[in-house]
């Protein structure tokens, strides 16, 4: 059994995928209505990698405790991209005592990302 994506309902999907594009380097791999108000959305990371945005249900859950992690080559590089444009830094970045490097940011939809250098 493999994760073939993971799924986040957002209320704008325009600004989601303005976000997801770019600034995280996302592309649209599919985009369709699901009912008369529901939309969807999958966006690939260019690895394979899929998140599936969906707007218009009524319904929207809260991203407490979950987040998406990113492998990233330059952690201080990335810090910059991120707040170059404007998005929330919550955490670090940091080296860990192991030599890992963490940052943690804030999606517009306050999904958590992780980024690490070093694992």
């Amino acid at each position: 059994m493999k994760i073939g994506f993971v799924t986040i309902h957002v209320s704008d999907l325009d600004k989601t995928i303005s976000f997801y594009e770019n600034v995280m380097g996302f592309s649209i791999k599919r985009r369709f209505k699901a009912g008369p108000q529901v939309e969807i959305v999958f966006m690939d990371d260019g690895s394979g990698n899929q998140l599936e945005f969906i707007t218009g249900t009524g319904h929207f859950v809260e991203a407490k405790g979950i987040s998406i992690g990113f492998n990233v080559e330059d952690i201080e590089k990335t810090h910059d991209h991120l707040k170059n444009h404007g998005v929330r830094i919550v955490f670090g970045p940091a080296t860990m005592p192991s030599g890992v490097k963490l940052l943690h940011a804030v999606d517009l939809n306050g999904v958590e990302l992780g980024f690490v250098q070093g694992m």
